[in-house]
């Protein structure tokens, strides 16, 4: 009796702790730290809530709900705490950015094939000292003279573009401009990241297209919030199971089949002289080299690389993934909203004829920096279409801010598409009007308002390349064509969100001649 008297007050002891510890104790962070959050459910938190609404749909709910610009909720038992209070984004993202330098951590699947192949981690998930070294290297690449260099290669892949649309317009039928713009922005990413010349918008395709066409089939929001659910609540069970998938799974495939092929291109490179050199990101990155410290400067030996092969394959795949999505959804919401607004479409062509009549021998980088209206109609598409429709950042060491305590470990989110259509920043945020990017428009905003490559530091590296090859993509076409709707157009248009957000149904236009 003594016996089973003491195995039920073990057994009941047991449960309450594994109820204190699970059910109770996680849940009591942020209501401690006064910041309002929604009912959670034991083990999930408010997964259920962002598997359904979405994470903006969760995020602008709990905004306008509450009326305050910093909530929160959890995903499993980690909080997340969204701040759309500008002033403290610019203490988070700029001055004190030292407690907040690391981006959302990769998935656990993405971190066991990258082990299995022995590629690097890029940029985008590299942390700490790590991550600071790294940018410093790689941020000269997207300099005004580099991207001069890799311009020859967009300009190509413009004209192949016009080709296919003259085939459109000819025809008359309206048609999924989103998806050939997907193509567009893949092969010219393709020559760009390391001078591979593929035809997919020409109808052909290889091993090295699929591979990366495969990168995005496995990226949406649902097995997003999964992963942080199961990282917070079961990290070794997700780890098992991330071990089997990085074996089994195609993108562990195509990865490796990527890997593989970067790392043949640099050893092939080793030793070229300088007019064999190709002009591309690969190139520019394996021209990076440096002395880490003093111990390696000498005058007689070499320069220590900067870079391992490995890095420089992580950070060409960064190029693709953050580049391909984010550079092909601007183009398609752009014209997208010009075909719904011809007033300003007319209005951008008529400044894109003006500029080429004063500068007949124009390049394409020298007219997509020189038209001011180019730039104000992109900069509004992005306010009304952000790549990102959020962003976020690890808190590393728990610190008050503005009187909001942040907790090590928390995740801080950065509400960007609500930023952009809040009326606190925007009259008629609705409306597209490019006027608001002229310098009497931008005149007393906050720039945080506007934040659709993020903001500080850690902000979107390849910012001027997305936007020079857009603005020449765009440039190129509305020299000989305009976009029009069609029955087919979808308005409102439908979004999906993965990593970025982009059309659900594709967008389907007409195209005519100017």
């Amino acid at each position: 009796m003594d016996f089973l008297f003491v195995s039920l007050s073990f057994l009941s002891l047991l449960l309450v702790y594994c109820w204190y510890y699970f059910c109770y104790a996680p849940y009591r962070v942020l209501k401690r730290l006064g910041i309002t959050h929604p009912p959670v459910r034991p083990f999930m938190g408010n997964a259920l809530q962002v598997l359904k609404l979405g994470r903006i749909g969760l995020v602008s709910k709990l905004i306008s709900e509450s009326n305050n610009k910093v909530s929160g909720f959890y995903v499993g038992a980690m909080p997340h705490i969204v701040v759309a209070d500008l002033d403290l984004i610019k203490e988070i993202t700029v001055k004190q950015f030292d407690k907040f330098n690391n981006n959302m951590r990769q998935t656990s699947l993405g971190i066991e094939i990258r082990k299995n192949i022995n590629m690097g981690s890029g940029l985008l998930f590299a942390f700490g000292e790590e991550w600071k070294r790294i940018r410093q290297i790689v941020t000269p690449t997207f300099s005004t003279k580099k991207l001069k260099l890799m311009m020859p290669l967009v300009e190509r892949k413009c004209d192949t573009l016009n080709i296919i649309l003259e085939e459109k317009c000819a025809k008359g039928d309206s048609f999924d401009i989103h998806h050939f713009y997907t193509q567009f922005t893949l092969e010219t990413l393709l020559a760009v990241a390391f001078g591979s010349e593929v035809n997919l918008l020409k109808g052909e395709g290889s091993l090295l297209t699929e591979a990366v066409a495969g990168l995005f089939d496995n990226l949406s929001e649902s097995i997003l919030t999964w992963e942080a659910l199961f990282h917070s609540q079961l990290p070794s069970l997700l780890t098992f199971v991330s071990k089997i998938g990085a074996r089994f799974l195609p993108l562990s495939r195509h990865l490796k089949y990527l890997n593989d092929a970067l790392i043949e291109i640099i050893k092939s490179r080793r030793g070229q002289n300088d007019d064999e050199k190709s002009k591309d990101f690969l190139q520019l990155l394996m021209d990076t080299s440096t002395t880490d410290d003093d111990e390696n400067k000498t005058n007689s030996g070499p320069k220590k690389m900067a870079l391992t092969d490995q890095q420089i394959v992580g950070l060409c795949l960064d190029f693709m993934v953050a580049g391909q999505e984010t550079i092909a959804g601007a183009l398609a919401f752009t014209t997208y909203i010009l075909s719904l607004n011809p007033d300003e479409q007319e209005q951008l062509c008529e400044a894109i004829d003006k500029y080429y009549q004063e500068n007949e021998d124009a390049s394409l980088y020298d007219a997509s920096q020189n038209i001011p209206y180019l730039d104000w109609v992109i900069q509004e598409a992005l306010r009304m279409y952000p790549p990102a429709y959020l962003t976020s950042r690890q808190c590393n060491k728990t610190c008050t801010i503005n009187g909001i305590t942040f907790p090590k470990g928390s995740l801080v989110i950065f509400p960007i598409q609500y930023l952009h259509y809040s009326p606190d920043n925007w009259d008629e945020p609705e409306v597209f009007n490019p006027n608001r990017f002229s310098p009497e428009g931008k005149e007393g905003r906050n720039p945080l308002s506007h934040i659709p490559f993020g903001w500080g530091p850690r902000s979107c590296i390849g910012m001027r390349f997305a936007l020079m090859e857009a603005k020449a993509c765009l440039v190129s076409i509305l020299r000989k064509y305009r976009f029009e709707r069609s029955p087919d157009t979808q308005i409102p248009l439908m979004k999906k969100q993965g990593l970025t957000q982009s059309p659900k149904d594709g967008i389907f236009l007409r195209i005519i001649k100017a």
